[in-house]
């Protein structure tokens, strides 16, 4: 049996989710950590430490020092862009923690370039590799339940208004940083391809010019089956206040996910017109996260792609400015 290269990764950011998706890369046994960039020397340092690295700059283009074979960027939005188009010119395959870009202009330019350079890049949506959302899928996707009516689901989250989230320039607005995340990407990688886009939005809390235009949004989304989704997100959320489980409804049946747990979600309830039944995933081996950082390094070695390829996201992007556009301007929105 051939022995698997170790693969190189260099991480941009020093935050959480910098360590949870290198500690992931740790976890499959064929990736090391070479080196860790952050703005703040003191956190990259600490953050390389945890991952067993002893590499660590406040300037991303030194990585290019260590010979990475894959960037992982993990840093707030507006700062991203320029990371992902260094990291591809570098020559470097590259998994993005979140969306794809901050826009749909510096996403397109990120496809052509990874193109151009035959470079794997994945955008960091992990609940395609949840086994439960998965399964979700297979459901719905193979017609058990008859033919998918709506989805339903509801993200609030109580954010810290000095962090970037809250910053619209930094974050890219909360339609892209948290809405597409929770759950929309995942939700649309079941339905299929949206067509139609309706939004409303309000600014309660944080009212100033430079926070998030939308603090809080409600939007109709329905996609090319006829199938459609009621999706709420925000950043103002009662302390102690549970989401609503994600749920789909079909002509014969219907899913709820539920609650999630560090490992991804824990079970889902498959409701038939037999009555319901509850499949746990307590068993299945890999957390999302873990699954992600496998698939990636499988399709840098086969050249191949990931589940949230540069052309897939870029839907993403053009749902959350979609979003906007319907809130701010008070229309519905049409997709190409």
């Amino acid at each position: 049996m051939v022995k698997r290269t170790e693969k190189r990764i260099a991480i941009v950011g020093a935050g959480s989710m910098a360590r949870v998706r290198g500690r992931a890369f740790l976890e499959t046994g064929r990736a090391v950590i070479c080196g860790v960039a952050a703005g703040h020397s003191e956190s990259a340092r600490c953050c390389a430490r945890e991952l067993g690295c002893d590499v660590h700059c406040d300037d991303f283009r030194r990585l290019a020092e260590t010979h990475p074979d894959a960037v992982l960027i993990e840093v707030p939005h507006g700062a991203q862009d320029e990371i992902a188009v260094w990291a591809l010119e570098s020559g470097c395959d590259l998994l993005i923690g979140g969306c794809l870009a901050s826009n749909l202009n510096a996403g397109a330019e990120i496809e052509e370039l990874a193109a151009r350079r035959g470079l794997v890049v994945e955008a960091g949506y992990q609940r395609r590799y949840d086994p439960a959302w998965e399964e979700i899928r297979r459901l719905i996707s193979g017609g058990a339940l008859g033919e998918p009516i709506m989805a339903v689901s509801m993200a609030l989250v109580r954010i810290d208004p000095r962090t970037w989230y809250y910053d619209q320039e930094a974050s890219g607005g909360m339609p892209l940083t948290h809405l597409s995340y929770c759950y929309l990407n995942a939700i649309r990688w079941i339905l299929g391809r949206p067509t139609v886009v309706s939004a409303m939005a309000s600014k309660k809390v944080e009212t100033g010019l430079e926070r998030v235009s939308e603090e809080t949004c409600a939007a109709l989304v329905q996609f090319e089956s006829g199938a459609f989704i009621s999706a709420t997100a925000g950043y103002v959320c009662p302390e102690g206040m549970v989401d609503a489980e994600p749920r789909f409804i079909c002509t014969s049946g219907g899913i709820q996910a539920n609650a999630e747990g560090a490992a991804g979600t824990v079970s889902i309830t498959v409701f038939r017109e037999a009555g319901s039944e509850v499949q746990s995933f307590n068993h299945v081996r890999g957390a999302p996260f873990l699954r992600q950082a496998e698939a990636f390094l499988d399709a840098t070695e086969t050249q191949g792609e990931g589940r949230n390829p540069p052309g897939d996201a870029l839907v993403d992007i053009q749902v959350a400015e979609a979003i906007s556009v319907s809130a701010r301007e008070r229309r519905t929105v049409t997709l190409p």
